[in-house]
This record gives C-alpha cells, structure tokens and sequence, in this order.
C-alpha cells in the first residue's frame, strides 16, 4: 500500500544491535520493512554499546529511507546487557530530534529510558510542541519479571504502589500493547489510553521442520547421548525466564529416563548463567551453547524433540512461535501471550506456571505422546505470526495516528 505523503518515523529504542535479544531483532526487522514499503523514512536512535563513533555499526545493511543514530550509553542496572541512554543521550537526542522533523514518534522501552538511564523522555516536548502522536510500545512485563531478580523485589510493589508507571506512561499519548496478556499488565498498573495491537512477528520462512538434521547437536551431545531424547531452551537467560525450574524439573526427569539431555542454548548477565550452571552441574547431560544466531539457531531448533519455555511473563514468545514453525512440540506454562495462542493438546501443551512437577509432567507426556498432529498445528498457528503481519498491523496504525492528529487533539483520539 502507497500513501502519497513520506512520513517520517522516529524509533527510540534500547534494544538493538549488536543485542541479540528478541526485541533487539524485531526492532531492526521491523525498521527494514517500515522503510522498503515507499511510504515512511525511518530514523532510529539506538544505544552506541560504548564504542566509539564509527564503530558501532555491525555492517547492518541500511535501505535509503532508513538512518540509525547512535547515542551515548550505560549498561543498565537491573540487566547489564541491555544498554540504556545517559542523561546527557537524552540531550543530544532531543536536539537532533528537530533535525528530521518526525511525523511520529515511538518509544520503545519507557522504563529503561527513565528508570536508571536518562530520567527523561525525549521527545516528548518536541512531540507537544508540534502536536504529533508521541507513542509507546510495551515490549516487556518489566514490573512483573522484576521481582525474579534478587534485590530488585520492591520494585514490583513500589510500581504498583507509588503509580509510577501511571505516572510515567501518562506523558505518553498511546501504549501499544502486542497481546491481551500485556494489556492486561498495563491495565492492572494503572496505565492509561492502552491499544492492544498484534505487532510481533518473526520471519517464518527461516523456521521449518526440513532443518532436521541430528548432527546440528553434535558440538554439545556426548557420543553416548546421540540416541537421547533432547530438550531444548532457546532465549536471554535471565532470572525472570524461570530457567531454574527447567533444570529442576529436568533433575527430576533423569531419575527415571537416563537417555534425556537439555540443551540450554542463550546467555545472559555473568551472575544468572553462573548460578545456572552450578545448579546444573551435578545433573548429567545438561548443556549450555551461549548465543545461537542465524542458520545455528534454525537448525538446532529443528533437531531438538520439544522445547521447553517456563517463563510467565512473556508479552509475546518468539521463541515459542519460531519453535512451533520448526514443527517441535513445545511445552510452556498457561501464562502471559502464549496461552492466548498454543492451546493445550492441540498445537503445544501448558502447564501451571512455577510448577517444577507440573513442568516435569507436561516434557513427559510431550515425549511420550504422537505429535505429528500437534506440530503440523502449530506450524499453521506459526504463521499467523509472521513479521509482515505484525508490521501491517502497525503501519496500518500509524496511518491511523497520522491521519487522526491531524483533525483532532491526541489526547480524544487515545480514548477513542
């Protein structure tokens, strides 16, 4: 679809790359598809990694109607391996903000902006000045998850308590959820003018049951465990991912099938993979890849028996969905985005969130059960969520909040 006029559209963002996190993917898959579409230039701010200017830039392959900016950043507090922007990032994003002259702006990670980075917005009185839709997007049940984190507890209670997020994303004209279970969050923490809009996605076609190869396992499977039955856990090990409840139930699983192993395939901040691994280390068979990018990551998807996600927090699940288009079984837990698509029996199987014998019980009877008709499933589910989907879904929005602003105040076009 053409529109006649270029908008332009600025991403503010802290996931990016060189972050390998879902978001971090999503953010720049989604950035190239906004500006191959003809209509939109996209200017997209994103952390520096600290590395000096020039050299930040991981070869990314840019369109002519997409610019990234770098600003200045910190690694951020509460999870080192996120970068956030500096107070004085926030300055120099504001100046060059009027440089551009957005039609639109979006911010993508609200707390990690103001929360122990720039104690700011930016953008938002450039926004007010020009009367322009000034927007946020909630990628992550960042007040939930917290409180798997040790020492970072209050921090759920404080929010819910003291209305701070009420208080931040009410400088915000709309929060753009991805799924019932997010707005759903946003709602209970009092967050005002939520749209619930489906716009994660993943590039199906890289995902399919023809990667199956064994021997994509075999830098990590022993010669002893090659006709093992093999779990697999894929994405950022953080302590809100419930990891340890995998490797819990896995323990419990051993005693009585030996010939299972677990592939933990991720990384994350030093002190969550350390406590991991000592956890694993008297279980046999368990194993940790780091990062698995790109072809590594596909095939290994698909050579896998079932893969295992225990987190309740997730607002959406990429991983999830990019293991059901590799046509393996997934089991997770009937909580947060994914319950509102993997229905138990039919395309996965859930189980009760923080449950070790529950998650021990739904591997079993994952492994013990014929799941062709269950992957064939949840590879035509998969679908539903691709990333030009998603993006459609926004951009179709964006044209919405473009043409609105233009005949109405924001703050009566949010409540509509």
């Amino acid at each position: 679809m053409r529109f006649s006029k270029i908008n332009t559209l600025v991403f503010l963002v802290t996931g990016f790359p060189p972050d390998v996190s879902g978001v971090s993917h999503f953010n720049w898959e989604r950035a190239q598809w906004l500006a191959k579409q003809g209509s939109y230039r996209v200017i997209v701010f994103a952390p520096d990694w600290q590395q000096e200017a020039n050299q930040s830039e991981p070869l990314l392959p840019l369109d002519e109607n997409l610019i990234i900016e770098r600003y200045p950043s910190k690694p951020w507090a509460p999870y080192s391996l996120t970068h956030v922007p500096t107070v004085a990032a926030a300055r120099w994003i504001n100046q060059k903000l009027a440089s551009y002259n957005p039609d639109l702006i979006v911010m993508t990670d609200v707390e990690r902006y103001f929360l122990l980075g720039a104690w700011q917005l930016p953008g938002r009185g450039y926004a007010r000045k020009h009367n322009i839709p000034y927007i946020a997007e909630y990628h992550t049940d960042l007040y939930n998850f917290s409180a798997a984190y040790p020492g970072w507890q209050w921090l759920r209670s404080v929010a819910r308590s003291s209305r701070l997020a009420s208080y931040l994303y009410r400088q915000i004209d709309v929060t753009v959820c991805s799924s019932i279970a997010a707005s759903k969050s946003c709602h209970e923490l009092g967050i005002p003018n939520v749209q619930t809009i489906p716009f994660l996605g993943i590039d199906v076609s890289t995902y399919n049951p023809a990667r199956q190869n064994r021997q994509s396992l075999d830098p990590w499977l022993s010669a002893q465990e090659r006709n093992n039955k093999v779990l697999l856990f894929l994405g950022r090990l953080g302590f809100e991912k419930r990891v340890d409840l995998l490797i819990e139930a896995f323990a419990k699983l051993k005693q009585q099938r030996p010939n299972y192993s677990l592939i933990i395939a991720g990384d994350g901040p030093d002190n969550v993979v350390a406590s991991l691994k000592r956890q694993a280390a008297p279980v046999p068979h368990i194993h940790f890849t780091g990062f698995l990018l790109g072809e590594t990551k596909a095939n290994v998807l698909a050579s896998c028996d079932v893969f295992c996600s225990p987190s309740p927090y997730e607002t959406f699940g990429r991983t999830v969905v990019e293991a059901m288009a590799s046509g393996i079984p997934v089991v997770t837990v009937n909580s947060g985005a994914v319950s509102e698509y993997i229905f138990d029996g039919v395309n996965g199987y859930l189980v009760p969130p923080n449950d070790v014998s529950g998650l021990a019980d739904g591997i079993r009877r994952a492994l013990s059960s014929n799941n062709t008709n269950v992957a064939q499933t949840a590879m035509r589910s998969a679908k539903k969520f691709s990333l030009e989907q998603g993006c459609q879904n926004l951009s179709d929005y964006y044209q919405q909040l473009l043409g609105a602003s233009k005949k109405q105040s924001l703050r009566s076009l949010s409540r509509t």
